[in-house]
């Protein structure tokens, strides 16, 4: 049984993903494109990027809204519009790629990504280390769903609100941007929406557990666990489309 050209059980397995992913960043600040984006590519493409972005959005906008006092405007301002000037060439360069090179592709975004965290690298805070970390965040994004470790290097030294309320401002506005462009270029239609829909109850439940995991949750050991699955799973991608570039 399918549902928007996706089996239902699929489906399933992006709500489950979507869940944990939701529940991991309402509790640590990160997680759900990190946990679900390989997941789901793996599942079915259909989902990555444009309908987990859709779905990110939403988690990101509730994140915002509950701790929406501690936003800095200017910040938001900045890396959006860095953003933008990144998005719009990585949109027209994923609409020219077919399906294993895009798996390729967002495999080594994510390994990068996951390569970042774990590096424990950091930056000055500053405008122009906030202008470059957004055009990395704006790229990686639009391929992965995954824009947030690139920022973490400048924001780690930020206060918790500042990082959780800015952060969230800026990952709404930058999938926004996202999805225009990919829309913009073919890779984002009605589909990708209602797909995108499909999963919100993943976030709504993950959302509203991290309520009581928040507690519960140590970050410094939920992050390595979180990377290294993402990590894996890109591992898994990029050797799965490498055999089947090779066989074809």
């Amino acid at each position: 049984m399918e549902l928007f050209g996706v089996p239902v059980v699929h489906i399933l397995i992006g709500i489950a993903a979507t869940t944990v992913g939701a529940m991991v960043q309402g509790s640590v600040g990160f997680g759900l494109a990190v946990v679900s984006a390989p997941i789901l590519l793996m599942v079915s493409p259909r989902f990555v990027p444009g309908s987990l972005m859709l779905a990110a959005t939403v988690l990101t906008v509730m994140m915002f809204m509950r701790e929406r006092h501690a936003v800095v405007k200017r910040e938001v301002i900045i890396s959006s519009a860095a953003r933008l000037v990144a998005t719009i060439p990585t949109a027209y360069v994923v609409s020219q790629i077919d399906e294993r090179l895009f798996s390729i592709l967002f495999a080594v975004v994510v390994l990068v990504a996951v390569g970042i965290s774990f590096s424990g690298f950091s930056l000055p805070f500053t405008t122009t280390n906030l202008v470059l970390a957004s055009c990395v965040s704006g790229i990686c994004n639009t391929v992965s769903a995954i824009g947030g470790p690139a920022m973490a290097l400048v924001y780690q030294s930020q206060h918790g609100s500042h990082i959780r309320s800015t952060l969230s401002a800026i990952f709404a506005i930058g999938a926004t941007i996202s999805m225009v462009c990919l829309a913009a270029v073919g890779e984002f239609n009605f589909k990708d929406i209602l797909l995108g829909l499909l999963l919100l109850p993943g976030i709504f439940l993950g959302f509203a557990i991290s309520r009581y995991t928040v507690r519960l949750l140590d970050q410094h050991t939920t992050r390595p666990a979180v990377l290294g699955i993402a990590g894996l799973s890109a591992v898994v991608i990029l050797v799965r489309a490498l055999l089947t570039t090779t066989s074809s």
